[in-house]
């Protein structure tokens, strides 16, 4: 059960790093369409929720 509950979380993490990829990458864009703080506040938390799971899924696949 922790292996997949860790494949999950591990899955879980790499969409969201996805989706801060995403709204960071219009960052060095050379055309954009919203000040800076905008992208930094929907790209942030993405990446931040994405390194908790990611650490996460790493704990539950390590053996206890």
């Amino acid at each position: 059960m922790r292996r997949l509950v860790g494949g999950i979380s591990l899955l879980a993490s790499g969409a969201m790093a996805l989706l801060s990829f995403g709204a960071l990458s219009n960052l060095w864009a050379d055309y954009q369409d919203s000040s800076t703080g905008t992208y930094l506040a929907v790209g942030l938390p993405w990446l931040v929720m994405a390194v908790a799971f990611a650490v996460a899924g790493v704990l539950m696949l390590k053996k206890p």
